[in-house]
């Protein structure tokens, strides 16, 4: 069955067609091959299918917000078997290189050519299988109770869930998010199951705004106020500015605005995906202490939390569901509509 494998295959700027795909990998002793359920279009596989080929090479099967059902498993494989629901993060640190040797296998200078879906080299899940190499590393196992469409959304959940356990943030500290698209709604909900006492969003009114405030925002903030800054807006909201800001936006203004609202002594961390030169106000960041921090995907820790998360019901990924369509339509009713329509959250893909 896996030789009539079919797979979504950036052919050219702004397309995709859907090719056979077969499985040649054998399944060595830590790996598996996995029945895909369902595939979120995640923003960074936008960003590469408008890319022109320079995010993610020519050819290459994307995908990796995924779940799926273990179909073959290798012979040492202990934790996972045949039947188990797994929730796919599809990357594999190689632990040799200066990041894996300091404990940040998250930031694995070989990420790109180990992580599924981003270049030719580890094809992807909007796939009817997939390959993953050291399967007990690339998948979690799903609690019964959670929906294979629910699970989907564990990759960028845990993304959320990383860039809370790394930062400063303690339970009953104020939070700002910037940005009203998937991951900041997923970083309001995960902020107020990790405790925090207020959660401010930044976004302009909008369906996206009032989503914000099911997902856990208590205070919304427009960034596009004529007459009150945003730092002047969170200020009056919190006792001088947020303890901690989590940038989802990846826009140029959202960079200096998140440092903007940060408390004296808070700590601002960078989400949001931005190659673009961003001008900063460096004294901002001095006169006030305040620090920066980048923070890059997620590790397995952060997999099996975002998985609790969303099992206790403290993130309902649910209404996030903008549609489900079928693999044969992700070009039209998939990348197409994504890119007109901006107040679309998440389209899953059924194979």
């Amino acid at each position: 069955m896996f030789d009539k494998n079919r797979g979504c295959i950036l052919t050219a700027d702004q397309q995709t067609s859907i090719e056979a795909r077969p499985i040649t990998r054998a399944v060595g002793p830590k790996d598996a091959i996995v029945k895909i359920s369902f595939c979120g279009i995640c923003g960074s596989d936008l960003h590469g299918w408008q890319a022109n080929g320079a995010v993610y090479e020519f050819g290459t099967l994307m995908g990796h917000e995924a779940t799926g059902t273990i179909e073959q498993v290798g012979s040492e494989v202990t934790k996972l078997k045949v039947g188990d629901r797994v929730a796919i993060n599809g990357f594999t640190p190689c632990r040799e290189c200066v990041a894996c040797r300091n404990g940040l296998e998250n930031a694995c200078v070989n990420n790109m050519i180990r992580t599924i879906g981003q270049t030719s080299t580890l094809d992807g899940a909007f796939a009817d299988y997939i390959w993953l190499p050291d399967v007990e590393i690339t998948t979690v196992k799903m609690p019964d109770s959670l929906s294979m469409e629910e699970g989907a959304f564990t990759e960028p959940a845990a993304t959320v869930v990383h860039a809370i356990r790394i930062s400063q943030f303690k339970p009953g500290d104020t939070a700002a998010v910037v940005g009203a698209g998937p991951i900041g709604l997923l970083a309001a909900s995960a902020l107020k199951a990790a405790g925090a006492s207020k959660v401010i969003m930044s976004q302009r009114p909008g369906p996206r705004a009032d989503l914000a405030l099911k997902f856990g925002a208590d205070e919304l903030v427009n960034p596009r106020d004529d007459n009150h800054s945003v730092g002047e807006q969170i200020k009056e909201i919190t006792d001088g500015g947020a303890d901690v800001v989590i940038e989802c936006a990846g826009a140029p203004p959202a960079f200096q605005q998140s440092i903007d609202l940060a408390r004296p002594g808070g700590q601002v961390i960078i989400v949001g995906v931005n190659e673009k030169e961003t001008p900063v106000i460096p004294t901002t960041l001095m006169f006030g202490e305040i620090s920066l921090r980048g923070s890059l995907a997620w590790n397995h820790k952060d997999f099996d939390i975002a998985c609790q998360f969303m099992d206790s019901g403290q993130i309902d990924v649910k209404p996030l569901i903008s549609d489900i369509i079928e693999l044969k339509d992700i070009q039209e009713k998939g990348f197409k509509r994504l890119k007109e329509d901006r107040n679309l959250i998440k389209i899953l893909v059924k194979p």
